[in-house]
């Protein structure tokens, strides 16, 4: 009687090790738990080195069939269920230690960076829409002399403008104001998630070209 196997794999999984067994990259069900274990402790791929020639990360597509064909050495009658991807990139990433005087000096040097850059976008902006005039028209308007000795305006729209930047990006000083993610975050996910997908289909096509020849 063949047992059940039910194997769940994300789109993008990260090692840290050449021999990669099913249950790095795969979450592995089974009401045989010596199955299931030895099925995660079946090797899928063993990578090739890195850290040659300055490359400190290899990326590998792999099929849902390379786990099938996997299994299916040791347990030529289980029935393996796919929950997850069809298709998955493995990363074998070298991990690289740096100094925490490194990693300081990289940060003052993006936050210096980001600031400079922010700061000139602000006032470029700023010039071009001419703020500083319509302020003026502003306060002359509502006859608001005073408060435009004291830069009311100017004052209220710098501290709005640094109110709404940070709602938006919903992070201030390490501390994330909502548990949602942050426009960055989404953003980079979305762009991982489409080269995940060009890398998978140019496997697909480099595969297709391989059986017409």
């Amino acid at each position: 009687m063949s047992e059940t196997v039910y194997i769940k794999t994300d789109k993008n999984i990260e090692v840290s090790k050449r021999m990669v067994l099913i249950g790095d990259v795969a979450d592995v069900y089974c009401n045989d738990k010596k199955m299931e274990n030895d099925i995660k402790h079946i090797c899928l791929i063993i990578l090739e080195e890195v850290g040659v020639n300055k490359i400190k990360k290899k990326r590998v597509c792999l099929s849902f069939m390379d786990i099938v064909k996997a299994v299916a050495k040791k347990y030529p009658d289980a029935d393996v269920n796919n929950l997850g991807e069809n298709d998955f990139i493995v990363d074998y990433i070298l991990e690289k230690k740096h100094s925490k005087f490194l990693q300081g000096l990289l940060i003052a040097f993006v936050a210096a960076f980001t600031f400079v850059g922010s700061m000139y976008a602000i006032m470029a902006y700023n010039n071009d829409v001419s703020t500083i005039e319509i302020f003026e028209k502003v306060y002359e308007i509502f006859g608001a002399d005073n408060a435009q000795q004291v830069k009311l305006l100017e004052i209220m729209y710098a501290v709005g403008l640094a109110l709404g930047i940070i709602i938006f990006y919903n992070h201030f000083a390490g501390v994330r104001l909502s548990g949602e993610p942050t426009p960055i975050e989404v953003e980079m996910d979305k762009y991982e998630k489409d080269v995940d997908d060009t890398l998978i289909d140019r496997k697909s096509k480099t595969e297709q070209k391989g059986k017409k020849a």
